[in-house]
């Protein structure tokens, strides 16, 4: 998706730099900064998401449109939002908990479970760190499985007939429960795959809820026909799973770049000259991630227009001072207001990450040789030794595979461990040769 921050102080002391997670240390000290278009802008998405943590309220949830009426689904987007900044991360634990004590009521929907919210949930507690196998005494990932139809026209959806009409099951939702389950390690099976990938129209976007229900020639001007969202969201659960096949993939980047709008981003349905569409950030946001899932750069010629990049149109959704200041509006001229939701979709993006993402993801963590532990990205702070006079310099860390807590070594052969890494033992008792 908290914990302590440390500020990085005396960078001269620094001797070991282990980076762990999928990001990647670029530059140095005296580097010149990237161009205010290049992913990530860390400083753009924590003021996003510094804004999105005053909204959380004492009871851990987002209020909905009833004052004082929590919203899960806000909230359940909130956790990711302030996991992919690694803001408030206290706050987005509360909301977590919040979700957990009220899950049994959300997750249902037309009477059964909602594989959407399963899948929200299970990509909430990865990007925490949290077991979703016993979320509040459920196992969410067996029970969104167990919403994968076995047989029939839908074999291979997840969630029922009454859901896919309702629009609680769809192209959209099968993306994000792929992704889900990839956040988890478990390979989706051959219907829920293919089901996806039949729904794929031939100009390479996606309908929703499915192609039965929306035909791929609808009228785009009447919300007909392919849309952005449901395709760059089945575009990350498809490359989450390895499934993106070669022929998918260039035709669904082909649909977003004839989608794309003369600003540099994205509205709901693709611009065409008989539907000339208006950017809108939380499309922009979510075809930025499904452009980084399958490996292009927002930031290319290839998508910039006019020369603006998606990232820069999406920049351009920030609002600058007043009260909302650092929030995403809904419009980028005039007077502007934040919008929960729409900042919740453009904090992840902003930070370069597409679905899934977890507490080590695009993250590391910084180690001097008096053993003090630096954190940045998501990374989380699990303590330190930079307070304890130590026998011989830290040479060496390593992660725990989850990212909840790392080992540093000292050229003794001390270990001192953190988190939930388990201490087995050490030779810093002994006098070694080396």
């Amino acid at each position: 998706m908290h914990i302590v921050r440390r500020t990085l102080q005396g960078a001269t002391a620094l001797c070991v730099a282990t980076i762990f997670g999928s990001g990647a240390l670029s530059g140095s000290a005296g580097a010149a900064a990237p161009p205010p278009s290049q992913l990530p802008l860390v400083t753009a998405a924590q003021q996003a998401a510094q804004w999105l943590a005053g909204k959380l309220t004492p009871g851990g949830y987002i209020a909905g449109a009833s004052p004082g009426s929590p919203d899960p689904s806000l909230t359940a987007n909130a956790v990711l939002a302030l996991a992919a900044a690694n803001v408030d991360l206290n706050g987005a634990r509360a909301a977590l908990n919040y979700l957990e004590s009220n899950s049994a009521a959300y997750i249902t929907v037309d009477g059964n479970d909602g594989p959407g919210r399963l899948a929200l949930l299970i990509l909430d507690a990865h990007a925490l760190g949290a077991d979703p196998t016993n979320f509040g005494g459920a196992n969410l990932v067996a029970r969104l499985q167990a919403t994968e139809q076995p047989t029939g026209p839908d074999a291979g959806l997840f969630g029922t007939e009454t859901q896919l009409g309702d629009y609680y099951a769809s192209t959209y939702d099968q993306g994000l429960a792929l992704s889900a389950l990839d956040a988890v390690g478990v390979k989706a099976d051959a219907p829920a795959l293919n089901w996806l990938r039949q729904q794929q129209c031939p100009d390479g976007g996606w309908t929703e809820p499915a192609m039965a229900l929306n035909a791929c020639n609808g009228d785009p001007a009447s919300y007909a026909g392919p849309d952005t969202n449901g395709t760059a969201l089945a575009m990350q659960g498809l490359a989450a799973q390895g499934a993106l096949t070669s022929t998918v993939n260039s035709n669904a980047l082909a649909f977003l770049k004839n989608a794309q709008d003369t600003d540099g981003g994205w509205g709901l349905m693709p611009n065409a000259a008989d539907n000339p569409e208006v950017s809108d950030p939380n499309s922009t946001s979510i075809v930025i991630q499904a452009l980084l899932a399958v490996g292009q750069s927002p930031t290319s010629a290839v998508y910039t227009q006019g020369g603006t990049t998606p990232v820069a149109t999406l920049l351009g959704f920030q609002v600058a001072s007043g009260a909302d200041a650092g929030a995403i509006s809904l419009s980028n001229s005039g007077p502007t207001l934040g919008d929960v939701y729409a900042t919740e979709q453009a904090v992840p993006a902003l930070m370069g990450l597409s679905f899934p993402f977890g507490p080590s993801g695009h993250s590391y963590w910084l180690v001097s040789s008096s053993g003090g532990i630096f954190s940045f990205g998501n990374a989380t702070f699990h303590g330190s030794l930079g307070a304890i006079p130590l026998n011989k310099p830290i040479v060496g860390s390593a992660a725990t595979p989850d990212g909840l807590g790392y080992w540093l070594a000292g050229s003794d052969g001390g270990v001192f461990s953190f988190g939930n890494a388990v201490f087995h033992g050490s030779t810093g008792a002994l006098t070694l040769n080396k």
